[in-house]
């Protein structure tokens, strides 16, 4: 791999230390029924939804004295939705009135937040994203014990996302799963799942298309399932760049150019030399495994789960072929 690859991935990595954990919101809209949200000062974002005609869904937290408590709500649309907050716990100093329909513990100070309207989309580089921001809130927590967040809107309804916490912190589970849960984040914004994979499955349809027929015109060979596998982790690699791409433009196209898209673009460019080096060595000696191609295969498949590329079965594929090539060419040479 060439150096600036290295460079490149490094640049990705660091990025991703400024990512939020996501998560998916419920059946909590009841106090009784509230997500528990573990280590509130690590960095999450849960995506959810709240129905019209005053309705509020409900977050609990548990927390030790001093530790910050810092919340933020955000919306993937600009409308007349602006969910508030009401933040409830023990020391907590009470402002506002809060409403009606939402439930308050007995005994604990409740803060309320209103919405806001923003004027402008941020880009989110992490998914990417086009997010207006609303509702914030911050403070350092008088007393240990039970915190809940109610995030309300009185009148319409609609998909916001709660932004918990601030230290950045994956596990290696949070980590590996990560393509896969912005596909869902992409589905809570409302895009069609035809949409969001469709430069995938055209990726995969022309890929495999060009490779049929050269192989029918003689004009390419493979040599057996190593040239197969790393194809298609290939492939695999460029679909989830172009998918990339395409998802940056759609947020761009809302908040304008951004500095910070430059982010997402290394991903791309990423998955696309990655993809395009599997694809090379596919096709290499007729696809033929080798001890040489083995391992650059299982570099590709690292790399490509450090930079999230191939929607992880691409790094599946490759690592398949990676163990394979080193294996049929230890069987070659004894």
């Amino acid at each position: 791999m060439k150096g600036w690859l290295t460079v490149l991935l490094i640049v990705a990595l660091f990025a991703a230390a400024y990512a939020h954990v996501p998560l998916s919101g419920g059946e909590n809209d009841h106090l009784d029924h509230a997500l528990a949200v573990e280590d509130p000062t690590k960095s999450w974002v849960v995506y959810d939804r709240l129905d019209a005609g005053g309705t509020a869904k409900y977050y609990r937290f548990e927390m030790e004295e001093g530790e910050e408590l810092r919340l933020s709500v955000f919306t993937p649309e600009r409308s007349s939705f602006s969910p508030g907050m009401v933040v409830m716990g023990p020391g907590i100093a009470p402002s506002g009135t809060v409403p009606p329909f939402v439930e308050v513990p007995e005994g604990v100070g409740a803060a309320v937040i209103l919405g806001q309207v923003p004027e402008m989309a941020e880009f989110e580089p992490f998914t990417p994203a086009a997010i207006y921001p609303g509702a914030a809130y911050s403070v350092e927590v008088p007393a240990a014990g039970t915190y809940h967040v109610a995030v309300f809107e009185p009148d319409t309804g609609g998909a916001f996302g709660l932004v918990v916490g601030f230290r950045e912190d994956f596990s290696p589970t949070e980590f590996l799963r990560v393509p896969l849960d912005v596909i869902g984040i992409h589905r809570w914004e409302g895009q069609p799942l035809a949409f969001i994979l469709a430069p995938m499955v055209l990726t995969l349809i022309v890929g495999y298309g060009l490779l049929v027929l050269g192989l029918r015109r003689n004009e390419i060979s493979l040599g057996g399932l190593f040239g197969w596998l790393a194809i298609s982790a290939g492939l695999l690699y460029l679909g989830s760049g172009l998918m990339l791409l395409l998802q940056t433009a759609v947020a761009l196209e809302k908040t304008g150019l951004e500095s910070v898209a430059v982010l997402p673009l290394i991903y791309v460019l990423i998955a696309v030399i990655l993809g395009t080096f599997a694809i090379r060595t596919g096709l290499h000696r007729n696809g033929h495994a080798s001890r040489k191609g083995g391992v650059l295969m299982i570099v590709i498949s690292l790399l490509g789960l450090f930079a999230w590329s191939g929607l992880l079965l691409g790094p599946v594929l490759a690592l398949a072929a990676g163990v394979l090539g080193i294996l049929r060419s230890e069987d070659a040479s004894s």
